[in-house]
């Protein structure tokens, strides 16, 4: 299992390739995307600058831009390439993929990716003792099934929450459990969502909330 990450990706998405893909899917409304892409400026210590390539951070267009960006990359990158990954599954600028043709093929992978265009470039991390963080699941092998599934947490995880005796209203406090349940249970397979579940408990009461809250 590996993963592979796109180095600050709405920065580098190049702006003259993005409209020339665009041009063969909406030619008549390309005229408004070209002014949207290249008119983002900004001010910094009163001192006006344009931002020169790549898409603005926090606009509306700029993940849909990307996204259609990278599904044109990665389709080339796999078409053009004679070892290719069992699977590729992309969310915006992480990407899982499982490769079968061992480590050296896979650093000639990575060099592929990374030769195709000087603004798209990868980082990857493979798994460890059969353990891939991917976003905020947790990837590994079981025994008895191709891949386990559960809740990733950074080792600098600190477990600390919105606590109980803070000066919030309680709609904000309960939303904290609720949402930490259901990102438990989306992202749990069967087997660890009990585990997280008693984790999850022990957690909310160290942060002050009450067994009939919880």
């Amino acid at each position: 299992m590996v993963s592979f990450d796109v180095v600050s990706l709405f920065t580098n998405v190049p702006i003259v390739d993005s409209l020339e893909l665009l041009s063969h899917h909406f030619e008549d409304v390309l005229a408004l995307f070209k002014h949207v892409l290249t008119s983002t400026y900004f001010c910094f210590d009163g001192q006006f600058y344009e931002q020169m390539d790549g898409v603005a951070m926090g606009s509306p267009l700029s993940p849909v831009i990307a996204n259609f960006f990278m599904e044109d990359f990665e389709m080339k990158a796999i078409e053009q390439t004679t070892h290719k990954p069992v699977c590729w599954f992309r969310y915006v600028d992480d990407t899982f993929v499982i490769w079968p043709h061992g480590q050296e093929k896979l650093e000639d992978f990575l060099n592929h990716l990374n030769g195709l265009h000087n603004k798209i470039q990868f980082t990857m991390e493979k798994e460890v003792e059969g353990h891939l963080p991917f976003l905020d699941i947790d990837i590994h092998r079981k025994t008895d099934s191709p891949l386990g599934h559960k809740v990733y947490l950074k080792s600098t995880h600190t477990n600390l929450y919105l606590h109980q005796n803070s000066h919030h209203h309680p709609a904000n406090k309960q939303s904290v459990l609720a949402s930490l349940i259901h990102r438990a249970k989306a992202l749990c397979d069967q087997d660890s969502l009990p585990q997280e579940l008693e984790f999850l408990t022990t957690i909310f009461k160290d942060n002050g909330y009450s067994p009939q809250q919880i």
